[in-house]
């Protein structure tokens, strides 16, 4: 078992993070071989839905949703017609989930953890991104432009009541390949790849009413991330480079990455903004691509270490989620991709470090208000009034999901004297 000791204070807590270090290697699921297209996870990491289908370098193949509420354990498929399900997003808790249909110009969502899905009052477009709130009552999805018959129109559509009707952003058209938002929906990130070839970068701060031109770059933008709070965001380009910004989009940091070589096509990051994770191709002269590698950071991209050796050769990654504590990753590869020098085995992997949760106190009307980031693995609070006895037990009651921040919380009432808090790994 693993602990984090608290002691009581008043005016706050003791607390300590420690850094996530790779694990030996990926574990193989139980998820099918298929043609993934894209993935996404509740913050805890266990409720898990995959889109299948791709349209790639003139592949184009048809798949379905699967979900797995079990870590990955088993899967299911969601009653859904087939299409290209390139972009998957969720809520914090798994309950609502979404998902662009690029083949036929649909989005999808479901409200019962994907038991049943219902087509949203979009129109077709060639949907190729999307992404909700925390909470998933608010919602956005992004199109590329020109694509798949349905014209020139390339637009950023949002709903503010989970789906139920849509409504055309303030981004001018565009071909727009991602859309990223804060947890609470108010602060955005999209890349858009201009008609003059540059790669621009928007972001807004109030749900897409209104967007800013963050800064453009000579190369396509493939992806982006941002944290919780919207404060830390991340974008790759084909040109090898990433592109950090630590105030919300307001000015950007150009990191060369780990590797100039490699096309950087998927992100993610956890809650604070601290742990990103990055996949990339590298693309050969004669215009065929080797497999992707991954690459994380646990400094918000200041430095990067490369993921343990996934075994697959050559792994095809067609999509990455990360857990809101940085302590989990879930790839999808795909079966079926020009991008391969050879076949490849396809299914969905995963990555787990051991995490170490960060536990805070702060006064609150009387009271205490203790939290930590939703860890990937189930922790339990204990609190005892002595530290040297062994008689630890647990706090009462069901830690709350803080939409927001992602972080658990628990609210006591202040004890009448000493006590001290823990975390530990059940």
């Amino acid at each position: 078992m693993r602990h984090l000791l608290v002691q009581l204070a008043l005016l706050g807590g003791l607390s300590a993070a420690v850094s996530p270090l790779p694990a030996q290697s990926w574990v193989a699921t139980t998820a099918p071989s298929t043609n993934w297209g894209s993935i996404a996870c509740s913050a805890d990491g266990n409720n898990l839905v995959a889109g299948a289908g791709q349209n790639t370098a003139g592949l184009n193949v048809a798949g379905l949703i699967y979900v797995s509420h079990d870590s990955c354990a088993t899967w299911a498929a969601a009653d859904v017609p087939a299409g290209q399900w390139l972009s998957v997003a969720s809520s914090a808790d798994g309950t609502t989930l979404l998902a662009a249909d690029y083949l036929n110009g649909l989005v999808y969502s479901s409200h019962d953890s994907g038991a049943t899905w219902s087509s949203n009052n979009v129109p077709n477009e060639a949907w190729y991104s999307v992404a909700c709130s925390a909470d998933g009552t608010i919602s956005f999805a992004a199109a590329l432009e020109g694509s798949q018959g349905f014209g020139s129109a390339a637009d950023i559509y949002a709903s503010m009541d989970s789906g139920a009707t849509w409504a055309q952003t303030g981004a001018p058209p565009g071909n727009w390949h991602s859309v990223a938002s804060s947890a609470d929906g108010t602060k955005l990130a999209a890349l858009e790849l201009g008609s003059d070839g540059l790669g621009n970068v928007w972001t807004s701060t109030n749900s897409g009413a209104a967007w800013h031109l963050a800064f453009s770059n000579p190369f396509a933008n493939w992806d982006v991330t941002c944290s919780a709070d919207g404060t830390k965001m991340a974008a790759g380009s084909s040109g090898g480079t990433i592109f950090t910004s630590m105030d919300s989009g307001n000015t950007w940091t150009t990191n060369a990455g780990p590797n100039y070589s490699l096309y950087w096509m998927f992100l993610g990051c956890s809650a604070d903004g601290s742990t990103l994770v990055i996949d990339g191709i590298a693309a050969f002269p004669a215009g065929g691509y080797s497999a992707g590698v991954i690459f994380l950071s646990s400094d918000s991209g200041a430095s990067w270490v490369q993921a343990p050796d996934q075994g697959l050769v050559p792994a095809d990654w067609s999509g990455i989620a990360i857990s809101a504590d940085g302590c989990k990753l879930v790839g999808a590869v795909t079966a079926f991709s020009s991008y391969s020098v050879s076949a490849s085995p396809g299914g969905i992997f995963t990555l787990q470090f051991t995490p170490s949760p960060a536990l805070s106190i702060v006064p609150s009307d009387g009271g205490l208000v203790l939290s930590w980031t939703v860890p990937s693995v189930n922790f339990g609070l204990q609190q005892n009034p002595d530290l040297a006895a062994t008689n630890w037990t647990d706090v009462p009651g069901t830690p709350a999901l803080d939409y927001s921040t992602l972080r658990s919380q628990v609210t006591l009432p202040a004890p009448p004297g000493p006590m001290f808090y823990r975390l530990i790994s059940r």
